[in-house]
């Protein structure tokens, strides 16, 4: 969050991209009439309650990320900075051509943005991970577990969000990530990743009982 303490390894990710925005959702209160383009508000009238709540936080988040970076008029309303790229589906700042990510758990939703493709993902530590580590962790990738000196929460958490990160990055299914990114190392700030038989470097960041991992394909 904007006046919370840095995270650990927080400096790492934005110094890897052009801009992070990290904000506690319960302290958001947007008016989606003030909020939401046109098309936004089509989107969201198709959503359930909660899927509209985050649907809404995270254009908040991107709506700032694009003031932040100076990418629209300190005077133009939100309601006319567009976060719905073309597809309707992932996420543009302003319509500006810069690449951008957005992720949520239930309480935090972060939104980085980069000239180069860039995907985030964003998970409380929790066994959540640890229950379905067998649903997205490849066999050869289920010892990094057990001989990780950061427990085996913390680790697997780290390998979930990898594969969300690296999806968004490379423009895959979920799915795929699963069955085709293969986590090479999980450390506190330091990961490595690998696809198509290629390794690359993953950026981890960790603080009020959350992981945000970041991808760049500057990197890739």
């Amino acid at each position: 969050m904007e006046d919370s303490p840095p995270w650990s390894g927080i400096d790492r990710l934005k110094s890897a991209c052009l801009g992070m925005m990290l904000l506690d959702m319960e302290a958001l209160f947007p008016i989606e009439e003030h909020l939401f383009t046109p098309r936004e508000t089509a989107r969201a009238r198709r959503m359930g309650p909660r899927r509209r709540r985050t649907f809404t936080t995270a254009r908040a988040a991107l709506k700032r990320l694009a003031r932040q970076l100076g990418l629209v008029e300190e005077n133009r309303p939100d309601r006319t900075i567009e976060t719905l790229g073309p597809d309707d589906v992932r996420p543009c700042l302003a319509e500006s051509g810069l690449y951008c990510s957005v992720s949520h758990s239930v309480r935090l939703v972060v939104a980085v943005a980069h000239r180069h493709p860039i995907g985030v993902d964003l998970e409380a530590v929790s066994n959540k991970a640890i229950r379905a580590w067998h649903l997205f962790m490849l066999p050869r990738e289920q010892d990094l577990i057990s001989l990780s000196s950061l427990g085996p929460e913390r680790t697997a958490t780290r390998a979930w969000t990898t594969k969300e990160a690296a999806a968004k990055v490379l423009g895959l299914h979920l799915f795929q990530a699963i069955r085709e990114v293969e986590v090479i190392k999980v450390g506190e700030e330091e990961g490595v990743m690998k696809y198509q038989e290629k390794a690359y470097p993953v950026r981890y960041g960790e603080g009020n009982g959350h992981v945000i991992t970041l991808i760049t394909c500057n990197d890739l």
